[in-house]
């Protein structure tokens, strides 16, 4: 398991059920505090960064732009470098991202956030030790918050330490049992331990709050480990409906139909699968499929 069957990276963007609707107000209300209306006070400026780094897909440069104008209009300043490094984050300026982050810690009070920030662009930079130790400071100031020790366990994953993965989502799920990346991410874990049936239940809990790609495709993964192929065609098919050009889970889908004999479908999909240079399915390809 490599590229679509990991963990999940987290919280960082969530996109609310209203989006569709509240897109409509957001690309209006943007046009008329960015270019338009005098009217508009930096108050406005930080609800907005905030709402368009958290409740929109790819929206990240609005997101810095706005919290550009809250900062020049000196209000919520400290909120919003900080909020500005979280999106500059996103767009993978990592340097830009720590200087808005340290400026924020100059001139505001220290909180929970900030060193969860930092976490994140470390984690980012693969500097795996440096973004638990920020972690840890998040948690020490803030116990009651899941998103950190989720964004805890997917570190842990790097190290390989797949203990301490369940030990903080249970931690997390036990503080909001409503995240379904949560749930994914330790049943992630319960497969790399070999606990098929508590993977399971985990990614059954996941998929009924949210059927993503990653859930499906583990769920499926877990119950071909169990021998159980054709359930496992059937949510490797579930996650390739979501993202089709996953070379991975095409190569997984294939050995499930050469288990049952069905050469022809195994052949196709792992011809896909080593399309998408995908190497495994390429040995499988030549030993299979001549």
């Amino acid at each position: 398991m490599t590229s679509s069957i990991r963990l999940l990276r987290g919280d960082i963007t969530k996109i609310n059920v209203d989006a569709l609707i509240n897109s409509l107000l957001f690309s209006w209300l943007f046009l008329v505090l960015t270019g338009i209306s005098p009217k508009a006070s930096a108050q406005d400026y930080y609800k907005l960064g905030y709402h368009a780094y958290y409740d929109f897909d790819d929206s990240a440069e609005e997101a810095i732009q706005l919290f550009t104008k809250a900062i020049e209009n000196k209000q919520e300043v400290a909120k919003s470098y900080l909020m500005r490094g979280a999106s500059r984050m996103l767009l993978k300026q990592y340097k830009a991202a720590l200087g808005d982050i340290d400026t924020s810690r100059s001139i505001g009070p220290s909180n929970p956030n900030l060193f969860y920030y930092y976490g994140q662009v470390y984690a980012r930079e693969d500097r795996t030790y440096l973004a638990l130790r920020y972690f840890d400071t998040a948690i020490s100031m803030d116990a009651k918050e899941p998103k950190f020790y989720n964004a805890r366990a997917i570190e842990w994953f790097f190290i390989g330490e797949m203990d301490e993965i369940v030990e903080n989502e249970n931690i997390a799920i036990s503080l909001d049992s409503t995240a379904d990346e949560y749930l994914t991410n330790r049943g992630y874990a319960f497969i790399k331990l070999n606990q098929l049936d508590k993977a399971i239940d985990d990614l059954n809990r996941s998929i009924k709050i949210k059927g993503s790609q990653k859930a499906f495709a583990d769920r499926g993964y877990a119950f071909a480990q169990l021998g159980k192929h054709e359930e496992a065609i059937a949510d490797y098919s579930r996650s390739l409906s979501i993202t089709r050009a996953d070379g991975e889970t095409l190569y997984l889908r294939g050995l499930s139909y050469l288990a049952l004999g069905k050469k022809q479908q195994a052949c196709e999909d792992l011809k896909k699968s080593a399309e998408l240079n995908y190497a495994l399915a390429a040995d499988e390809l030549r030993k299979n499929c001549n």
